[in-house]
């Protein structure tokens, strides 16, 4: 059966990654029930690793907000977004 879709993700490159993994993760999932043991079985790997990676990538970014708020680099950053206040 052939299906057509079309998909868009936004976002940084790291979000459009992260996006086109829950897809992928999602449709490895929707495959498994019509799909051959074995191949099955291979899917159920695939939807496994893909929810590791995908708990690294946000593990990843969480340490290093992290440390982006240990070096002071986060403050920096937010406070560059106020506008200076006139004297």
């Amino acid at each position: 059966m052939t299906m057509e879709n079309t998909f868009t993700v936004s976002g940084d490159y790291e979000e459009r990654v992260a996006q086109l993994l829950r897809l992928t993760q999602q449709l490895a999932r929707l495959a498994q029930p019509s799909a051959a043991p074995h191949l099955h079985d291979a899917l159920v790997e695939l939807e496994d690793a893909l929810s590791d990676h995908l708990a690294a990538l946000d593990n990843a970014a969480e340490d290093d907000k992290a440390d982006a708020e240990a070096s002071g680099w986060a403050e920096h950053e937010r406070q560059a977004w106020h506008p200076l206040r006139a004297a």
